[in-house]
């Protein structure tokens, strides 16, 4: 009998990965478990954050009037003065941050630029309350994880949307030819 691999029969080594079929089988099972626990959790991560960021449409189509209060500098400083309404604003934020915040953690944003812009677009609408030092910085740093804490500085300080400079009266010619 031709001898195998290191002096050992091609019959041994055959008996030696046969014994061990079961052992990799389970090894293969328990990777296979494991790979399967992760799609099922970023399932589960994503269903979540969508039903936040469904909560957050329904709460700002309920406050539309207080959006539109932080838009630039002067309006978000007389929007300081009066207080009910600004705690609304703060509220709104607050649903807002963690409802962007759990979309920015379940989404592969490398891969899904839409929701990337998504998220920044809604960040803008409260930029100047981000950018205040007073007002965000107490309010929300320690409750943000700080991955998703440098991502809204970031958009807030560099991100501005299209519609945001865009000028009214530039518009209205532009319609009018």
């Amino acid at each position: 009998m031709a001898a195998g691999v290191f002096d050992v029969s091609w019959t041994q080594i055959l008996d030696f990965f046969l014994k061990l079929a079961p052992a990799a089988s389970i090894v293969g099972a328990i990777l296979a478990a494991r790979v399967q626990l992760r799609n099922t959790r970023q399932i589960n991560a994503e269903t979540i954050a969508k039903n936040h960021y469904r909560e957050m449409l329904e709460a700002f189509l309920k406050n539309t009037d207080i959006l539109s209060l932080g838009s630039n500098q002067t309006a978000f400083a007389e929007l300081k003065k009066d207080i009910p309404r600004y705690r609304r604003y703060r509220m709104l934020f607050t649903i807002m941050a963690f409802a962007m915040q759990e979309l920015y953690l379940a989404m592969d944003l490398k891969h899904e630029k839409n929701w990337e812009h998504m998220i920044r677009v809604f960040i803008s609408l409260f930029k100047y309350f981000i950018l205040s030092e007073e007002d965000f910085s107490p309010y929300m740093q320690g409750t943000l994880k700080p991955k998703f804490l440098a991502f809204m500085m970031d958009t807030a300080r560099h991100f501005e949307h299209s519609i945001a400079t865009m000028s009214a009266s530039q518009y209205i010619k532009d319609e009018a030819r």
